[in-house]
């Protein structure tokens, strides 16, 4: 009778235990799976909050004129894989695109800022770790006359 009992509390013990862990696996891989998701989600938003901010004030500049000049001091999120200017001011209506490259969970993504205004910049992969920037927007005027917004990260 005493085996019995023992081996009884050890069928107890692994029946509690297996539901424990029927519990706890899925649970946790649920946890892990949303936290990735809401990390991607918050990268874009700073990435989406920090090319509109960009944009915006270099609108402003421009329309102030040469020399005007404006720092920004932003947060650089993680994951910044690259960031361009696309321009063509000699087109109707003229190409002005801020456009950020960034990793997340389903592989690289785009951000595309439009402006309405004559903007460049060229950026280095030091100027796009993750940290505190200073973003950098001055008026300019090309030989030609064209008036621009340089774009500058430190």
């Amino acid at each position: 009778m005493k085996k019995r009992g023992r081996a009884q509390a050890a069928m107890e013990y692994i029946l509690v235990a297996s539901l424990l862990l029927l519990v706890f696996v899925p649970t946790t891989i649920i946890f892990l799976s949303h936290i990735r998701s809401s990390s991607d989600e918050l990268t874009m938003s700073k990435l989406d909050k920090l090319g509109h901010d960009i944009v915006n004030n270099a609108e402003e500049v421009y329309y102030q004129g040469v020399p005007a000049r404006i720092t920004l001091r932003e947060n650089m999120p993680n994951g910044v894989k690259r960031m361009y200017v696309l321009n063509n001011w000699t087109r109707t209506p003229a190409v002005n695109q801020l456009i950020i490259v960034y990793n997340s969970k389903e592989g690289e993504q785009e951000l595309v800022f439009d402006s309405r205004v004559n903007i460049n910049g060229t950026f280095s992969n030091e100027s796009l770790s993750k940290g505190i920037k200073n973003i950098i927007l001055n008026a300019n005027r090309t030989q030609s006359g064209i008036t621009y917004v340089s774009i500058t990260i430190r």
